[in-house]
């Protein structure tokens, strides 16, 4: 690693561990005077150092024990990619009027900061705002993924003949014959590896048949042997004929047969898998919007990750959760992080503002009352 890249990661992460201790004294100096942020609720603002702390003091006001942990950071020239996991309680001040809950509060992050000389200059911050109004209370939360007979026998089978002494995952679900398990929990200060392992049934029991595992303390930064420009040129690929080109076919030859999709950028989560899955994934949104596009994007790609922030839009003609079409225009933004396996993608954190493309379908979501 360069100099200037080191230097920005030393300011990325004590940047992100002032907001973890409430050093707010930190914050003055790793952060431009002029330093802008674009933020899917607030848009983009010139905050500058106080105004960062204000925002983030809010934060700690509501939920006074959030954190961020750092399982992945990359660096390329001036620019840095971070995912980044908020857990915490929410135990303090109201949330738009909602009275705190005490209850645990867990949504992932993808950011992207530019740096001069050593300083947070610009930072695109993306995440879901949907999914923390509905961790607090603020909005319905969605009915999670219902398992079928044969994938709840399979959960059963493997507690029973793998996990027999009750190791504690982060997350272990099943898709069809296949039984992911991802842990430690990430949760835990002290947790230091991030690890997925594959089971299919075989013989009675489960094999393990595909297994991996990085280091995220210190955040992982890739793997010293891959190709940055491959990795690059797949997420390219990726955009330009999957994402604007709608074609499904192309996901069989840049994506991996394992592939696991995190759409809340949680290290953990696990909401889709394999290429039928990002399939589906993908036709919940072209249904809703069927000539949806992105418009612009630009990556940050180090080694076997690369960061994406980008644009999308799109005309509503079919339903999205739950809202029907109105025959208009959408547009939104997100950031994504990929993670790429010899020249096929293996895993997607993305994050997206699913809030904003609501409120452009119903311009009452979120006042008040309303849901």
């Amino acid at each position: 690693m360069n100099n200037k890249a080191n230097t920005n990661k030393v300011a990325a992460i004590r940047f992100i561990e002032a907001f973890n201790t409430d050093d707010w004294d930190a914050v003055h100096k790793v952060v431009n005077p002029n330093f802008t942020l674009t933020h899917p609720f607030a848009g983009t603002v010139q905050l500058g150092p106080e105004g960062m702390v204000a925002a983030w003091s809010g934060d700690k006001a509501k939920v006074p024990d959030m954190w961020h942990p750092i399982p992945v950071m990359v660096t390329e020239g001036d620019y840095l990619a971070v995912l980044l996991p908020t857990y915490g309680h929410f135990t303090g001040e109201p949330y738009h009027g909602v009275p705190a809950t005490g209850k645990r509060v867990a949504y992932g992050m993808v950011n992207i900061v530019r740096f001069e000389e050593g300083k947070l200059t610009e930072a695109w911050f993306g995440m879901d705002p949907l999914v923390e109004m509905q961790q607090m209370g603020a909005a319905p939360c969605p009915r999670p993924r219902q398992l079928n007979a044969s994938e709840t026998a399979n959960i059963d089978r493997f507690q029973q003949t793998i996990n027999v002494a009750g190791v504690e995952y982060d997350n272990l679900t099943v898709f069809e014959d296949v039984v992911i398990v991802l842990g430690p929990p990430q949760d835990e200060k002290d947790a230091s590896v991030r690890k997925v392992d594959f089971y299919r049934p075989s013989n009675g029991s489960f094999e393990l048949f595909r297994s991996q595992e990085f280091t995220t303390n210190p955040p992982y930064a890739g793997d010293p042997s891959a190709d940055t420009e491959l990795s690059r040129i797949v997420v390219r690929r990726y955009f330009e004929e999957v994402l604007i080109g709608h074609d499904l076919d192309v996901l069989a030859e840049i994506a991996s047969p394992d592939i696991l999709i995190h759409p809340t950028a949680m290290p953990c989560e696990a909401s889709y898998y394999g290429i039928g899955g990002v399939g589906d994934w993908l036709e919940e949104d072209w249904t809703a919007f069927p000539d949806l596009t992105v418009t612009d994007y630009s990556m940050v790609a180090q080694r076997d990750i690369v960061a994406a922030r980008w644009t999308a839009r799109g005309t509503s003609k079919g339903n999205y959760l739950m809202l029907p079409p109105t025959g208009g225009a959408v547009e939104y933004t997100g950031v994504s992080m990929y993670r790429i396996e010899g020249d096929r993608i293996a895993e997607i954190w993305e994050t997206r503002n699913r809030l904003g493309v609501m409120r452009q379908l119903n311009p009452n979501i979120g006042r008040g009352h309303a849901h």
